[in-house]
């Protein structure tokens, strides 16, 4: 299959519009192209199956992995108001900057609904606004909790973070941190990587001072590449936890074979669908996954999903308003479950006015009363022969992730 990133295909002009932004250039490009062949392969599903009103259509831009021209190219392509469905941005900078020119009313399109399947995606929600935003990959919240957790039974007990100078990293390491010291462990000041194009000697040189027994890094595959080789130059010093944003083919690529070996990470739990996802969009688009290419997928069926319930409802395409309703109405409990592979039928049962829950690419989805999921299952998973391994898995609940371990017990 031809690679289409920046370029849009010939889409119908009576169609349901969906734009996003992704990264095809800069230090993030690795993941664009997979997250663009999951958005595309899941509208082919849904066109294919001839069963809402009109087809969907999507308009990519590039967001260079920069959050001003990632704002400037996104702002552009919703000016035009024509655009009623967003998902992404991938950069957490970009989705805050939409939001409030939004919310400012600087874009001609006020009732946007925006889909947030990136795994570094910000919490957006404005009680006065007339946009709806729903996040569908789990908070740093709970993944941050399950890791510190997970360490603390790996015998850390002094720990810090490296991370990029932005809202996700930082929502993460201070979970992170709470979590670790009620448990018991000691959090050792955190570091933040510097600007692109500079060395780590400085960020190395802390870290030896300080001599955790562990040290989580958080930030993107091609920063994580550069800074782990240098690392491993000088003589793998330490101890390394990897955040989710690393679970990334391209860090393998661009290590060194070996170097990684028997590193840990944490990522979302993607539920027993994975694997066989993982095999479909392999072969359907001729790229690797990257763990949140399921997400991209999920977007557009529940997408999808919730549009085809508004029609059987309601006769009408759902907008910001009630959109909600029947994003929350196809994913909750019910004994006819469709998966990303029986996405086509699940359409027809909906639209004829059939309860259904869909248990997606990556898996079950639990909507808040704000439809973000809070689905709070993790993987642990391990570098063994230039893969990912899961190895293991680690829950946390609310209870934890507010208030920690009192008792000092894990």
């Amino acid at each position: 299959m031809a690679c289409v990133s920046t370029q849009d295909r010939a889409d119908p002009t009576d169609a349901i519009h969906i734009g996003t932004t992704l990264p095809f250039s800069g230090e993030r490009a690795a993941s664009g192209v997979a997250l663009e062949r999951a958005l595309r392969l899941a509208i082919d599903t849904v066109n294919a199956a001839n069963v809402l009103p009109m087809p969907l259509a999507i308009e990519v831009r590039d967001s260079h992995s920069d959050d001003a021209q990632g704002t400037a190219a996104t702002l552009e392509l919703l000016d035009g108001g024509s655009i009623p469905f967003f998902i992404g941005p991938e950069e957490p900078r970009i989705a805050y900057q939409l939001a409030d020119a939004v919310i400012a009313d600087k874009v001609r399109i006020h009732h946007l609904v925006n889909l947030l399947p990136g795994l570094s995606s910000p919490l957006i929600h404005h009680p006065s606004a007339d946009a709806a935003w729903f996040r569908l990959s789990p908070s740093a919240n709970y993944l941050a909790c399950a890791l510190a957790k997970r360490m603390y039974r790996d015998g850390i007990r002094q720990a810090n973070a490296v991370t990029d100078p932005d809202d996700y990293s930082g929502t993460f390491a201070t979970i992170f941190g709470r979590v670790f010291t009620s448990m018991g462990g000691t959090l050792l000041p955190g570091l933040q990587l510097p600007a692109s194009g500079s060395d780590f000697a400085e960020v190395f040189a802390t870290i030896e001072r300080f001599s955790p027994d562990a040290t989580l890094l958080i930030t993107s595959p091609s920063v994580a590449a550069g800074f782990l080789q240098e690392w491993a130059v000088r003589g793998k010093v330490g101890q390394w936890y990897l955040g989710p944003t690393l679970n990334n083919p391209a860090l393998l690529r661009n290590v060194p074979v070996g170097v990684l070996e028997g590193i840990l990470g944490i990522s979302p739990d993607l539920g027993d669908m994975a694997t066989d996802f993982d095999r479909y969009f392999q072969a359907s688009t001729g790229v690797p996954p990257l763990a949140g290419s399921h997400y991209y997928f999920d977007a557009v069926a529940m997408l999808a999903l919730a549009i085809a319930d508004g029609i059987a409802q309601t006769g009408t395409v759902p907008d910001s308003g009630t959109f909600k309703l029947h994003l929350q109405s196809v994913t909750s409990t019910s004994t006819q479950i469709v998966s990303f592979d029986t996405l086509p039928a699940g359409l027809a049962a909906v639209a004829a006015g059939q309860k259904i829950q869909y248990r997606g690419a990556a898996g079950d989805y639990v909507l808040n009363q704000d439809g973000d999921s809070i689905e709070n299952r993790a993987t642990i998973w391990q570098i063994s022969d230039n893969a990912f391994q899961d190895i293991d898995h680690e829950q946390c609940s609310d209870a934890e992730v507010s208030s920690g371990y009192g008792n000092g017990t894990p």
